[in-house]
Formats: structure tokens, sequence, C-alpha cells
């Protein structure tokens, strides 16, 4: 009896020793901000102003579920090859959009792998403003969305999101101060002057609203205002452009 017991045990424990060992996840690539001043790779420091824990801690709960955290790190891989993959947090870069609550979708999405260069060029645009210290506070509010969430959130069929190659952020807070207002102007005029610059090289689209809310793609060079016609751009207005203060770095 003593050796059917023995012989059991030590089956018993080979076969655990052949069980397969799970690969850890190695998170070295993914971004989680320790605090709302942060630092985006080579490009600059900036503040970021919109609701930045409670966004950062769910991203962390929503990476948790399903397979996500995989899809994050074989998405921010391929953007590491073009130089780009710290351009903006992973929380920001997988928004989807602002109504995504109302819309019973997800928060967070990485985009389908076959539409993932799309968002180079507008990623590079970004990074331009950033370093060249176009915008310095902001916070990107909406990358790709599919197109039900789009819909359902009022974007047009043919919006930039649904082939992810646009992304909306805004400048300084929802309700700014009076001094806040005047450097969400500022940014405005200098955004302007970028586009009018070097847009037709980068074929940069760029909306600019009467908030601070701003939209930038890399679909073709046009822009556009509130109304979202070019007529009501700021950028085409002589006296907006007069105002500019600040200079662009070449």
């Amino acid at each position: 009896m003593q050796y059917i017991f023995l012989l059991a045990f030590i089956l018993l424990l080979t076969a655990c020793r052949q069980q397969p060992i799970q690969p850890k996840l190695d998170t070295a690539q993914l971004t989680y901000p320790q605090s709302t001043s942060m630092t985006h790779g080579s490009t600059a420091s900036r503040s970021s102003t919109l609701r930045t824990p409670e966004l950062a801690a769910a991203f962390q709960v929503w990476l948790k579920q399903a397979d996500h955290q995989q899809q994050v790190q074989s998405y921010k891989a391929f953007l590491q090859q073009h130089q780009i993959a710290n351009v903006i947090s992973d929380f920001e870069l997988l928004q989807t959009a602002r109504d995504w609550q109302k819309c019973a979708a997800q928060e967070f999405e990485v985009p389908p792998r076959e539409i993932w260069s799309n968002i180079v060029p507008t990623l590079n645009i970004l990074k331009q403003l950033v370093q060249r210290g176009v915008i310095q506070d902001f916070s990107v509010t909406s990358v790709y969305r599919n197109f039900n969430l789009n819909r359902c959130a009022a974007g047009a069929d043919s919006s930039r999101h649904v082939f992810n190659s646009a992304l909306d952020f805004r400048i300084g807070s929802p309700q700014p101060s009076a001094d806040e207002q005047r450097m969400i102007e500022q940014s405005k005029q200098r955004l302007c002057q970028f586009w009018l610059e070097q847009g037709e090289a980068l074929q940069m689209g760029l909306g600019i609203y009467a908030s601070g809310q701003i939209h930038i793609d890399s679909a073709g060079y046009r822009t556009w205002g509130p109304d979202h016609k070019k007529t009501s751009s700021p950028c085409l207005n002589a006296s907006f452009l007069s105002q500019t203060q600040a200079s662009i770095i070449p």
C-alpha cells in the first residue's frame, strides 16, 4: 500500500512540473503617468488638466481586462518603430469618445491592426506642436473611434477618427479663468500660424472650436471652425492672426 501511495505522489509531482509556465508580460513599454505633470519622451513637459488621475486609474482597470495589455504592448511596439510611442500617455492615446458611456461603448480601445499606420503622421504633427511650443497645457480627449461609437457620438461616417488618423485635444481646462482663456486664444493663434506655415507640407487638417477643443488629422490641408465650415476658421481671419504675439520656432 505504501508503494502505491509513493508511486501516485511521484506521478502527481511529475505532472505538476510539466505544466506550461505562462510568460510574464513585459510592461516596460506601457506609460503610466504618476502625476499631472508628464514628460512625453523627447517632446516636452506639460500639464494635463482634464480629469487626469481618474482617467489614468480607469485605464489601468481596463488594461487588466481580457487581453488588453497584450494588445497595447503590440500597438506601442509598432509606434516605437516610428519613434512616436511616447508622444502622449497610453490612456490618452487609446481614448475613444467623450460620449462613450452614453453610447454603451468602451472608454479605451486599441484600433484594428490594419489601420495602425494611419495615426503615425498625425502623432508626428502633434509631436512637432509640442516640441515647438505651439501647445503646452493640453489634454487629448479622443483618438480612434469604431464606426458604431462614432455614429452614436454624432460623428460623420467619413470621420478621420474611424480610420485612426485623427485626434482631438483640449487646450486648458473645461472652465478656464480669464487668464487661462487668454492662454487658450494665444495657443489657437500659434496653431493657425503653424498650419499656415507647415500645414500643406504635412497635409494637416485643423479644426478649431469656440471652446478649447481642437481637432488635428493628416488627411489633407484644410481648416474649419465652430460650424465645421472653412469660413468660420480663425486661421483664415486676418484680424485674429494679427494678434499673434508668440512666434513659431523654425
